[in-house]
């Protein structure tokens, strides 16, 4: 009868086979998987070691570990795990500061239950009264591992975006009681998706009303006028939808102070100052306010000849010549709380 040393461990052997199936799987060029759907698998997918890429390390590791689980060796096979455990932890603390990658979390839970079931007492049926050595490396492994996919759930859920949310080419961060915000709207028009951040109380019904506003092809300037004037009717929200929302401006807010801006609006465009985005030709530029710095003085937007080359707008040529609203630096937006008459 062979003793408890020496019997095979069923449960890691699996996971070890499972895990050497998953690096092969991701590691041969004929066998790559659809796109990761976080940015670290692009980070760390031709990340090497020596010169080894990081996943036929991982391969090897299994492939011996599945060799021990088939020798008996439990104490070799309990060594082994416990080194692939505190690599892949500090592999983790690599990805929290950096990008979460989501088919390392595959094979660092993978690595996580090979540790977990080698640890166990032979006479248990593979998870049944589990009772695992005392050590700090599995609760401290969980942690980083938890918190990494908390971050790839979070870099998955987009910004709430409202308006012309077909191109990510500009992207603006407002509030609708800012001046500038509307000023900055005006001027892009149709070329920008807009995200929009709630500063005071009254720009939560001033963005519903702005959505539905915008859902209804009004132009982007009149509309973000008409959406701050209390006057206007508010669209009714159920309460559940009204807390979605909520979640969904505060999570905007969220991505503001994580890159570290303050003032509002944020302009981002995606390229500049390279081939002009086609979104700002000129028959998206025909709905720009007639006071809007995208046209020369005293011109409207009817004036404007047919295929004409418009100027841009000067704050994108010149992001210093943007005004802003609140932050540390910038001026408070005097009328914040005011509406057009």
């Amino acid at each position: 009868m062979q003793s408890e040393a020496n019997s095979t461990p069923w449960a890691t052997l699996f996971f070890a086979l499972l895990g050497l199936a998953w690096c092969g799987y991701v590691a041969f060029p004929t066998g790559n998987p659809a796109p990761c759907i976080s940015s670290g698998c692009a980070l760390f997918r031709d990340f090497r070691i020596a010169g080894v890429s990081l996943w036929w390390v991982g391969g090897a590791y299994f492939f011996l570990l599945a060799v021990l689980c088939l020798k008996g060796n439990r104490p070799a096979v309990r060594v082994l795990a416990m080194l692939a455990l505190f690599a892949d932890a500090l592999l983790l603390l690599v990805m929290f500061f950096t990008a979460p990658c989501v088919d390392c979390l595959v094979v660092g839970a993978i690595m996580g239950l090979c540790y977990y079931t080698s640890m166990r007492p032979t006479r248990d049926s593979w998870f049944a009264g589990v009772q695992i050595t005392h050590s700090i490396l599995l609760p401290v492994w969980f942690g980083l591992f938890l918190g990494n996919v908390v971050l790839a759930a979070d870099e998955r859920i987009p910004q709430y975006a409202i308006g012309n949310t077909r191109t990510s080419e500009i992207r603006v961060f407002f509030s609708p009681s800012c001046k500038a915000c509307r000023e900055a709207i005006s001027a892009l028009g149709n070329a920008a998706a807009l995200y929009p951040v709630m500063e005071v109380e009254e720009d939560f019904d001033a963005i519903i009303r702005l959505a539905a506003l915008l859902k209804i092809n009004m132009p982007v300037h009149e509309a973000i006028l008409r959406s701050i004037n209390e006057q206007e009717p508010t669209p009714p929200l159920a309460a559940h939808e009204r807390a979605i929302l909520c979640l969904q401006l505060l999570r905007n807010k969220a991505h503001l102070l994580r890159q570290g801006f303050r003032a509002l609006p944020l302009v981002q465009v995606n390229g500049w100052p390279g081939e002009r985005p086609a979104s700002l030709e000129p028959p998206g530029a025909r709905e720009v306010s007639p006071a809007s710095p995208a046209l020369p003085q005293g011109q409207s937007p009817g004036q404007a000849e047919e295929g004409a080359e418009l100027p841009l707008p000067e704050f994108l040529v010149n992001p210093g010549a943007l005004e802003q609203c609140g932050g540390e630096k910038a001026e408070p937006c005097e009328e914040k709380n005011s509406t057009p008459r």
